[in-house]
């Protein structure tokens, strides 16, 4: 019996042995090599760590690495930066960050996270320095847990400039107008024969957008913007789209009809909110085929009476029409000219203009989401689906596929 209890320690501390001298080789073979070697970028430089410590396993949760070193005083000079807004990229394993922006008097001005950073419009030119932690907490028993600590410093020279979110745009189209490095809250203006172009503030500047009607004049087109010190000359090319020429029913002659319309309709295109209320793609508002596409030569009885400003629906009497885009109702009621009329201010000068309904379900001042019901077709009319900038149309086809300037750089 003493034996076999003596044999039954022997191999347990033989097994002890084993398992330490496995584990304690794993230890020794668990190198920093199991880091994140990722590091975030502040404009196009990247950061490098001033200190850290990280946990990496060995044996699961049982068995750990530590690889620590305290942080330093260290300051990683980044120079000069010309962007308004530098961009701060964080690494894929970054899952929660910690961040500190001072300015030259040594003052706070960002305390929070990187998105925080992301948000923070410079009032003026001069060196700052930045402090950033991130952390990785993960739940996979594989990874390592810890944290990189960095500190950077770099001077703001911005200066004021105006770019076009393409230098070419078809009749019909839109392109966005970018201002930035203002930092004396001055307002833009922008001389054009385009068209009115609204402004919405951005960080370090301005956002607009210029809108190119179905018969803009083909070629390039002078635009000064001034803005504060800013005074800059763009040039936007104008493309010539192709028209197709459609048949439509004449339209009965009502007396007073047009000066109805333009009373209720007209003072609209100088009114709204400067306050973008879109998010992504536009809608159609109905399911229905197209009967004549936006800028299509509109023919009666052969004869050329004018051109589609809007995109015209083949739709039937009661079909349910929706919401293009979010906004605000700046118009509800029944016109003689164009049957049950809706406009909705999208913000930034953008109107949805939807003509030709029956019943009319949405009234003035209410807030619409995208896709909500405004009411249903006519048999009297034909559904209409203008959209504009101040008074000139643009073709809501390009909103419906996103590649409008109307959707240029959504998250500013």
């Amino acid at each position: 019996m003493k034996k076999l209890l003596l044999w039954l320690v022997m191999v347990v501390v033989m097994l002890a042995v084993l398992l330490g001298g496995a584990g304690y080789a794993m230890y020794a073979m668990t190198g920093d090599d199991k880091l994140p070697t990722q590091h975030p970028t502040l404009g196009d430089t990247k950061l490098e760590p001033i200190g850290y410590d990280w946990s990496v396993p060995v044996l699961g949760n049982v068995l750990n690495r530590t690889f620590e070193q305290p942080s330093t005083l260290t300051v990683q000079k980044l120079g000069e930066m010309t962007e308004a807004a530098p961009e701060l990229v964080l690494p894929d394993w970054a899952q929660r960050t910690t961040l500190t922006l001072k300015d030259s008097a040594g003052s706070v001005v960002v305390q929070g996270d990187a998105a925080a950073f992301a948000m923070y419009a410079y009032p003026k030119n001069g060196s700052y320095e930045l402090t950033l932690t991130a952390y990785r907490n993960t739940a996979d028993p594989g990874d390592a847990t810890g944290w990189y600590r960095y500190c950077a410093s770099y001077t703001m020279n911005i200066q004021p400039k105006a770019v076009l979110s393409s230098e070419r745009v078809s009749q019909g189209g839109v392109a966005a107008l970018v201002i930035t490095g203002i930092l004396d809250g001055s307002e833009p203006t922008v001389e054009t024969d385009l068209g009115d172009v609204w402004f919405r503030p951005v960080t370090g500047g301005y956002m607009g957008y210029i809108p190119v009607t179905y018969n803009a004049e083909g070629g390039p087109h002078t635009l000064t913007v001034t803005c504060g010190s800013l005074t800059q000359e763009l040039t936007l090319n104008v493309m010539q789209s192709e028209a197709k020429t459609v048949d439509v029913a004449a339209e009965a002659d009502i007396p007073g009809a047009a000066t109805e319309y333009k009373n209720a309709i007209w003072p609209l295109y100088t009114q709204g909110s400067s306050e973008k209320l879109w998010q992504g793609n536009f809608a159609s508002p109905v399911p229905s085929a197209i009967l004549a596409d936006y800028g299509a030569r509109l023919r009666t009885d052969g004869t050329i009476t004018g051109r589609a400003t809007g995109i015209n629906y083949n739709a039937a009497a009661g079909t349910v029409v929706t919401a293009p885009q979010a906004g605000t109702v700046v118009y509800a009621g029944t016109l003689a000219l164009t049957g049950g009329t809706v406009v909705i201010d999208h913000g930034c000068g953008v109107k949805s203009y939807l003509f030709g309904l029956d019943a009319v379900k949405v009234q003035r001042g209410q807030s619409l989401a995208r896709g909500e019901e405004l009411g249903t077709t006519s048999e009297e009319h034909t559904l209409i689906w203008e959209l504009r900038i101040g008074s000139k149309s643009v073709d809501p086809a390009a909103a419906l596929t996103g590649s409008s300037g109307l959707l240029y750089r959504e998250t500013m």
